[in-house]
This record gives C-alpha cells, structure tokens and sequence, in this order.
C-alpha cells in the first residue's frame, strides 16, 4: 500500500504549502511536517473557516420600481 502512503504524503505537503502561502505558518517550521495530517488538516479547516467569516459577500435585494411598464416583445 505504498500509493495509499504517497498519496497523504502528497496531500500533507500541498496542505503545509496552502498553509503557508496564506501566512499561516512559518516554511521554516520542521515540526509542521511531523505533525500527522490530521492536525493538518484540522489547521486548514480552522484557516478556511476563518477566511469565509472575514470575505463573506453580503448580498442584498435590488428591485428598482419601474414607473410605467414597458411593453414587451413577442
């Protein structure tokens, strides 16, 4: 199960470069890349939870009342 094994590994290492390409964390960290990728992951949930709370678009209602109704084509 060697492939099963690559593939965390990759995910790990594209979850630390996620991590810290939004300034998360430190390249330089050592430790980062010990950690199991479950805490990793657990960093990257609380990284996009934050994100979505700080970029949240609001959206609101636009409905511009037409004074006189305009005929329409058929």
């Amino acid at each position: 199960m060697a492939f099963l094994r690559e593939a965390v590994e990759k995910q790990k290492v594209y979850l630390i470069q996620q991590l810290v390409a939004n300034g998360i964390v430190d390249k330089d960290d050592q430790d980062l890349y010990n950690k199991p990728i479950s805490e990793i992951v657990h960093d990257y949930e609380k990284f996009c939870v934050e994100f979505e709370k700080q970029s949240a678009m609001k959206f609101t209602r636009f409905n511009p009342k037409k004074d006189k109704e305009e005929p329409g084509l058929h």
